[in-house]
């Protein structure tokens, strides 16, 4: 299950979401199963983040750092950009 504080920064917008990333660069945000679909994640750092089993289908990952993500069982169809 996704960390319910890690999921609602992230709601917040990716400028909020990544000044959390920088100001906390040693949490793995715990993301697992959380519904991203149709989120835009454009240049999110979620490098490192635990994706397993999340819903990403048709959310916009243009320039998104997902290096190291552990992106397992992610449901990831139509993802990219729109």
């Amino acid at each position: 299950m996704a960390n319910a504080e890690h999921l609602a920064i992230l709601r917040q917008g990716v400028a909020v979401w990544n000044a959390w990333r920088e100001a906390n660069p040693n949490v793995r945000p715990a993301l697992s199963e959380a519904n991203l679909s149709r989120a835009n994640l454009i240049k999110a750092i979620l490098n490192g983040a635990i994706l397993n089993g999340a819903f990403l289908s048709r959310a916009d990952l243009r320039e998104t750092d997902l290096c190291r993500a552990d992106l397992r069982g992610a449901d990831l169809r139509g993802g990219g950009s729109e």
